[in-house]
Parts: C-alpha cells; sequence; structure tokens
C-alpha cells in the first residue's frame, strides 16, 4: 500500500493529479484484463488435461511422449495460476488504491469551489490552451532567469564601479552634481590644453632662439679665431723690426729641418734625436733614447756625437733642397 499512497492535490495542481488517477485507474484496468485471459487460458487448458490416455493404457514410448507433454501443459499451467495469484493480488491493491484515491478525490471536491465532479472536469482546459498555458509558463521562466542574470551581472558591475569610485566622491551625490563637477572638469580640460598649446609655441619659439643663438655662437667662435689668428700675425709682423716673424718664419723651416734630421739619425744611429728648445730660441738640443731620453745640449756632446748630429743635419738640409723648399728664411 505504500506505493499507492495519495496526498490532495495542491491548488492549480488539480489537473495534473486527476491525470494521475487516471493512469492509475487505466493501469488497474489493463491489469484486470489480464486476469481474464490467464482465467479464459486456464479453462481451454482444463479439459485438455482431462482428456490425456493414463500411463497404463499406453506402449512405454508413447507413455513417455505423453509424459513429457503433460508435464508441459502442467508447468504452463502452474505458471500460468502463478501469474493468475499475482495479478489477483494487484488487482486488489489496485481496488483498494482506486478507491482511496476516489475517496480522497471527493473529500478534495468537496472542499473546493466545483459542485460535482462534472463541474470540475468542465472546467479543464483543452490540450491546446494546456500546451499553449505550458509554453507560456516557459517563456515566462526563461525571462525570469534571463532578468535575474541580468539583475547579477548589474550588481557585480556596480560594486567594481564603486571600487573605481574617485576620491571625495560620496555614494550619496546626485546625477546633477556628477554632471555639474564633469562639465566644470571640461572647461579645466580646455583650459588646461589652451594653457599647453601657448607653452608649446613658447617652447617653440624658444628652440629658434636657441638655435639662432647656436649659429651666432658658432659665427662669433669664427670671427674669433680670425681675429686670434689676425692678432697673431700682426704680433708677429706687426713689429717695427720685423724680428718676431723673421722668427716665427725660422721656427717653421727650424721645426722641418729637425723632423727630416730626426729620420737621418734613425737611419745613421738611432741612439739620438733633435727637438726644439721649449723657449723661443732657434736652438736645439739632443735627446739621448739609450739613457732615459735624456736632454743634452749640443755643446756637450762628444767630436763622434758632433759629426752625427752635423751629418744627419746636412742631409736633412739636403732634402729640403731637393724638395724645393726655400732655405732663405734659415738666414733671416
Amino acid at each position: 500500500m505504500a506505493g499507492y499512497a495519495l496526498t490532495l492535490p495542491q491548488e492549480d495542481e488539480e489537473e495534473s493529479w486527476l491525470a494521475t488517477r487516471q493512469q492509475e485507474a487505466q493501469s488497474w484496468q489493463q491489469r484486470q484484463n489480464e486476469l481474464t485471459a490467464l482465467q479464459n487460458r486456464i479453462q481451454q487448458l482444463t479439459p485438455i488435461l482431462e482428456t490425456l490416455p493414463q500411463s497404463d493404457d499406453l506402449p512405454h514410448s508413447e507413455e513417455t511422449v505423453a509424459l513429457d507433454n503433460w508435464r508441459q501443459v502442467h508447468e504452463q499451467c502452474l505458471a500460468l495460476h502463478s501469474q493468475q495469484q499475482t495479478l489477483q493480488q494487484q488487482d486488489v491493491l489496485a481496488a483498494q488504491s482506486l478507491q482511496k484515491a476516489q475517496a480522497q478525490f471527493d473529500t478534495a471536491l468537496q472542499a473546493s469551489v466545483f459542485d460535482d465532479q462534472q463541474a470540475f472536469l468542465a472546467a479543464l482546459m483543452d490540450e491546446q490552451t494546456l500546451t499553449q498555458l505550458e509554453q507560456l509558463k516557459q517563456n515566462l521562466e526563461n525571462q525570469r532567469r534571463q532578468a535575474q542574470t541580468l539583475v547579477t551581472q548589474t550588481a557585480e558591475t556596480l560594486a567594481q564601479h564603486q571600487q573605481h569610485r574617485p576620491d571625495g566622491l560620496a555614494l550619496t551625490v546626485t546625477v546633477e552634481q556628477i554632471q555639474q563637477e564633469l562639465a566644470q572638469t571640461h572647461q579645466k580640460l580646455r583650459e588646461n590644453t589652451t594653457s599647453q598649446g601657448e607653452i608649446r609655441q613658447q617652447l617653440k619659439q624658444d628652440a629658434d632662439n636657441r638655435q639662432q643663438q647656436q649659429t651666432l655662437m658658432q659665427q662669433i667662435a669664427q670671427m674669433t679665431q680670425q681675429v686670434e689668428d689676425w692678432g697673431y700675425l700682426n704680433s708677429l709682423i706687426g713689429s717695427k723690426e720685423g724680428d718676431k716673424f723673421r722668427k716665427f718664419a725660422q721656427g717653421l723651416t727650424l721645426d722641418n729641418l729637425v723632423h727630416l734630421a730626426n729620420q737621418q739619425l734613425t737611419r745613421l744611429h738611432g741612439r739620438y734625436l733633435l727637438q726644439r728648445k721649449a723657449s723661443e730660441a732657434l736652438e736645439v738640443e739632443v735627446v739621448d733614447t739609450w739613457q732615459a731620453d735624456a736632454v743634452r745640449d749640443t755643446r756637450t756632446l762628444s767630436g763622434g756625437e758632433s759629426f752625427l748630429v752635423s751629418l744627419a743635419l746636412a742631409l736633412a738640409l739636403s732634402d729640403l733642397v731637393s724638395h724645393k723648399t726655400r732655405i732663405d728664411s734659415l738666414f733671416l
């Protein structure tokens, strides 16, 4: 009986509850039909059992075949009888369940707004209307879920938006206040943009001025160098006696002569080198590379050393002449 326990239908569920009860009634009717069919089968098999010959009247082989046939029929009868008993039990249970369901239905019908069962059945909707309502219910349910999802997403977006709320902006601020602050911010942005344009123009003008100043400074440096060069030449040739220019020209020729003489000394011995004295005097001195580049005056040279130096100077002077270099400056 536990499998057939029934409860009163909830509000708006009378139709589905009644459909369930109808299915149970159909199931009971099906079992009743099966029971009737079994009873008919048993009635058909009973005469066959009575007409079977006795084992004493048949030969041994025929007796064995008849016995096997009888056993098969007997087993079928037993199986059908067992099925009959099972169906009878199920029929009893189904009848009891139907009676209980009918009693519950009658109780629920008395508590409802319907006068009788015909009024209840008349209030039921047709299949097409029921299908349309179920489809409408499904659509509404889908819309509800979509709306719930949208509400959840909106709440998450709002929470994230509030996390990025600017400092100093209260949650109770109105839209008008935000729009006013936004307009002020836009005005400040335009003013800053204008200021940036003016500053860029000033920076460009400053860059142009710096470029012009750099060009002017280069011109000044070039002119200063020219003035220094002309001043140096003026200091050389501008003296009344002309001795400064003379020494300058002789110094240039002497430097060239010392360079050529050192090439000759390298080929001759490789120990000595010549160099001009640090003073402005047109004099040379000897560098002894074997004595840690010790500097010696030409007056301290031995006879052999003087010969080497004189020979190098003579060969260098010959090189100057061979290169068509005027040596008149040496004798100014």
